[in-house]
């Protein structure tokens, strides 16, 4: 999940803070979201609260009516970098070394 940065802390990033931050951005209140939206004010509030979790499409609209966009990418999964390493670490040893390492791992 994405995170912002507070105060020297990482705070993760919800689609229901997302949605608030781009409605205070914007000066709106609910209500003024849901008639610019078309959204019930009571929804928007279940998604600001993170009770519910809109849909993707969703999401992008009410960014849309605060006058926001949402960006999106695609970036390598942490977990994946730290396999990777691993792997990285395995191939550099010798088949000798591997089956040693494998048979230490297993012997525990």
């Amino acid at each position: 999940m994405p995170t912002q940065h507070q105060a020297g802390t990482i705070v993760p990033v919800t689609t229901g803070s997302l949605i608030r931050q781009a409605r205070m951005r914007a000066g709106l209140s609910q209500v003024q979201l849901s008639e610019r939206s078309g959204k019930d004010r009571a929804q928007i509030a279940r998604w600001e609260r993170d009770v519910v979790v809109p849909s993707l499409e969703t999401l992008r609209e009410l960014l849309q009516a605060c006058g926001f966009d949402l960006e999106l990418t695609l970036v390598p999964y942490a977990a994946d970098r730290r396999q990777d390493a691993r792997l990285q670490k395995a191939l550099e040893r010798t088949p000798q070394e591997r089956l040693q390492a494998m048979l230490r791992a297993r012997g525990r």
